[in-house]
């Protein structure tokens, strides 16, 4: 017995030496970093210092500080682990190619302020579930209702204004009545994602994960034996929990951000609500439809799993329904897929275009449906 506890231990300490020294630390597959036009590395702060992303000139939204992609600039979003993940819409190596026009807008040249004779138009407002991050431009949403809509041999033309420098839904409202509706809309479709709405991880909610043991070798025997970090219990109201939140305990948190996501624009503080009910004045005013799309997060979804966060939908449809104002929400198109086949990558989980195309149907209908 004493043998065997001396082998056991001798190799434990070989097997935790080596994963020090031979085995990095596990990442998601897919990490995402950029690249400047001409394919060179570029980082953030970088971004910044060299004009590729600027603040945005005021007046700015809220009075918060927001940055927005410079106009007329070229980009790249880089994946790594393409081999093995195989995205087929990214280029040989890796990337996706972004294209900022002169408006600072994810849009074509040819979309100008000035609408031509017999053009109708759709402005859509969000962040970057609207951009179509991750993916080529023609792959989102935002295109795919276009071309859709172009079918019938009405002359239509979407017009991308997400994440244009607004990142939350009383932004989006600001953005159209101080920039984006010189595009002449016959129609406002703003989007909103979850994490607008309520704290998260990001594209998130993670739940409580346990601390390291400070043994590469225990918390790899441990993580074999716990659930993915983002099932969350099906027994506790994360909405719930998440919309009481207080401010303080958030930021120290790092769920609200007082430069992306703050406090004061959730939904406990009420002013999505009242952003929306503005707009609709806004775009009653000018004969204009304003519809709603609703998207959630992409995690909990497939067969036999927990989506964690229906209370939520279904508080923002009896708002929109109580204030008149149309919306759709995807959760129904994408709830029977696994969410991991609707991700960009592990690492990313923006919507693919296998999402996109997902949800493209629910959207078109929903705007033919409330289209003069």
């Amino acid at each position: 017995m004493l043998l065997l506890l001396l082998a056991t231990t001798f190799a434990a300490l070989v097997g935790e030496i080596a994963l020090r020294l031979f085995v990095p630390p596990v990442e998601p597959l897919g990490r995402l970093s950029y690249a400047d036009g001409d394919g060179k590395p570029v980082t953030r702060e970088d971004a910044v210092g060299r004009g590729l992303i600027v603040p945005l000139t005021a007046p700015r939204p809220m009075n918060r500080p927001r940055l927005m992609f410079a106009p007329g600039q070229r980009f790249y979003l880089c994946y790594t682990d393409n081999d093995r993940l195989r995205r087929d819409w990214l280029d040989a190596e890796g990337r996706v190619e972004v294209r900022i026009n002169r408006f600072g807008l994810r849009e074509r040249d040819e979309i100008m302020p000035d609408k031509p004779p017999g053009q109708r138009r759709i402005v859509c407002i969000g962040d970057s579930f609207t951009f179509g991050w991750g993916i080529p431009e023609e792959m989102g949403w935002v295109r795919g209702l276009e071309r859709e809509l172009r079918k019938s041999g009405d002359d239509w033309r979407t017009v991308n204004c997400g994440a244009a420098g607004t990142v939350c839904v009383d932004e989006y409202w600001w953005g159209l009545k101080e920039r984006f509706h010189v595009f002449q809309p016959d129609a406002v479709i703003l989007t909103i994602c979850l994490n607008d709405l309520i704290p998260s991880s990001g594209l998130n909610v993670i739940g409580p994960q346990p601390k390291s043991t400070g043994s590469r070798l225990l918390d790899l025997v441990r993580s074999a034996f716990t659930k993915n970090p983002l099932d969350l219990d099906p027994g506790f109201d994360w909405v719930g929990a998440l919309l009481a939140l207080p401010k303080a305990e958030g930021e120290a948190a790092g769920l609200y951000d007082p430069t992306d996501k703050p406090f004061e624009a959730m939904w406990s503080q009420g002013v999505p609500q009242s952003s929306l009910r503005e707009a609709k004045v806004w775009c009653e005013a000018r004969r204009v439809p304003l519809l709603v799309v609703l998207w959630p997060f992409l995690q909990g979804l497939g067969p036999g799993r927990h989506y964690p966060f229906t209370k939520l939908h279904e508080l923002v449809a009896a708002d929109c329904a109580a204030a008149g104002i149309p919306l759709l929400d995807v959760l129904p198109a994408l709830r029977d897929h696994d969410d991991e086949e609707l991700w960009v990558t592990p690492a990313d989980q923006h919507p693919n275009p296998r999402a996109e195309q997902l949800a493209l149907p629910a959207i078109v209908g929903y705007a033919k449906a409330h289209l003069r």
